[in-house]
């Protein structure tokens, strides 16, 4: 066998080594669990608002970007409301700051949560886990518990978060939270008065997602006979 015959069976075995090696470590990476998102500077920021400025109330408001965005105090003038939504919150990240929610010492919780989860490419399954979870520490805490429906998007406006990719899950995600109604729980659909067949009525958004001061108007009032009795 010749020196050059020699030298591309060398440099054969060599490749043919290292290939193996990279489908191995790949495969290894694959069967890790994927590391639990970090909270944003944002989320740690108003976390931490909470835990120092936490005020008590008769009403606490939990969720993520749209309860984050509403003046409840102003949308319910009187009320001893708290608002303790975070811009691009999950069922996840509702779970890791419970304390500074349930230490409000609220009679009644009104949540809405879940799409950033299903724009995170969770799965219906584990986002009603951590929905149970929430549920059942607030009732925990002593407080009523309002499971408002978690609001769906506009196909043509949000496109941005896969709208129409995650619309499934958002529904499948409440017709289980419907399934949660108590004598303790009650079940709000929200998505009766904002929504339509395309989802998210597209005069109550301009990003497909958010709502603007009309669509809080119309989420006022699902909710204003629940909030305003004793």
């Amino acid at each position: 066998m010749n020196r050059d015959r020699l030298k591309s069976l060398a440099v054969f075995a060599v490749i043919a080594a290292l290939s193996f090696a990279a489908g191995y470590l790949a495969k290894d990476r694959a069967s890790q669990p994927s590391a639990e998102p970090q909270p944003s500077a944002y989320w740690l920021e108003k976390k931490s608002f909470f835990d120092t400025f936490g005020a008590y109330a008769s009403i606490v408001m939990v969720g993520d970007s749209l309860t984050d965005g509403a003046e409840w105090r102003e949308m319910f003038p009187g009320v001893a409301i708290v608002n303790r939504g975070v811009d691009s919150d999950t069922t996840a990240g509702v779970l890791r700051r419970m304390e500074s929610i349930v230490s409000a010492r609220a009679r009644k919780a009104f949540v809405m949560i879940g799409i950033n989860d299903f724009r995170e490419g969770r799965e219906v399954d584990a986002v009603f886990q951590d929905y149970r979870g929430i549920v059942s520490r607030l009732e925990e805490s002593g407080m009523k518990v309002f499971v408002q429906s978690t609001l769906l998007c506009n196909e043509a406006k949000a496109e941005w978060i896969s709208c129409a990719a995650i619309h499934g899950k958002i529904r499948d995600l409440n017709g289980r939270l419907a399934g949660l109604a108590s004598p303790n729980v009650v079940f709000v659909d929200i998505n009766a008065g904002l929504s339509g067949a395309g989802g998210l009525k597209p005069e109550l958004t301009y990003d497909g997602v958010h709502l603007n001061g009309e669509g809080y108007r119309i989420w006022r009032d699902e909710i204003s006979k629940f909030v305003l009795a004793d």
